[in-house]
C-alpha cells in the first residue's frame, strides 16, 4: 500500500508539470489549460481575447467588453436584480431559446463575479450548458463562457474547474497603458 502511494506522489508532480500556463498577451490574467485542451489560433470575434477548445465543440471563452456605463453598478449588482425571465429574454436574442438553470455569486482569481449557468439549443436537439462568469472593473466587463455540449457535461466539469480554480488577475487594464 505504501508502494502505490508514493508512486502517485511521485507521478502527481509530472501530471501538473504537463498542463500548460495560458497568459493573456493584452490584458492580466491568467489560467491553466487541461491537458486534451489548447489555444485556438484563429479568433474572429474582437471582444473574445481568449478561446480554449478540447477538439469535440466544447470551449472556454474569455471576452473583455469595455462600455460607458451611467451607473457605478458591479456586474453582480446589476445582475441580482434581474429576474431570471430579463435575463432569459436578454440571452433569447444571442441563442434563440435560453433557460437560467441557477445564478449566483462566487469568487474567481480573489474577485466576486456573478455567475449564470443556462441552457441554449444546439443541433440534433442537444443542448449546450454555458456556465458563464461576470466581474466588471470601471468601464470593463470580463466574462468567462465554459460552454459544454450536454452529452459531455461530466467530462468537462472537471476541465472548466481546472481554468477557474487557476483563473487570476490584478486587473483589466492593456498591459499597454501600465
Amino acid at each position: 500500500m505504501l508502494h502505490k502511494l508514493l508512486i502517485l506522489f511521485v507521478l502527481f508532480p509530472i501530471t501538473n508539470f504537463s498542463q500548460t500556463k495560458f497568459i493573456s498577451s493584452k490584458y492580466n490574467y491568467s489560467f491553466i489549460i487541461p491537458d486534451g485542451w489548447h489555444v485556438k489560433d484563429k479568433i474572429f470575434n474582437p471582444d473574445v481575447d481568449a478561446k480554449i477548445v478540447d477538439g469535440k465543440g466544447n470551449s472556454f471563452i474569455v471576452s473583455i467588453k469595455t462600455f460607458p456605463t451611467a451607473s457605478q453598478l458591479t456586474a453582480k449588482q446589476e445582475m441580482e436584480s434581474t429576474t431570471n425571465q430579463e435575463m432569459e429574454e436578454q440571452f433569447n436574442a444571442v441563442y434563440g431559446t435560453a433557460k437560467v438553470v441557477k445564478r449566483g455569486s462566487v469568487f474567481v482569481g480573489l474577485k466576486e463575479c456573478y455567475y449564470i449557468h443556462l441552457l441554449t439549443p444546439f443541433q440534433d436537439g442537444l443542448q449546450l450548458y454555458h456556465k458563464e462568469f461576470y466581474y466588471s472593473e470601471g468601464y470593463r466587463v470580463l466574462s468567462i463562457d465554459a460552454c459544454s455540449i450536454e452529452t459531455y457535461l461530466d467530462e468537462t466539469t472537471p476541465a472548466f474547474a481546472l481554468m477557474i480554480d487557476t483563473f487570476q488577475f490584478s486587473n483589466l487594464k492593456n498591459k499597454k497603458y501600465k
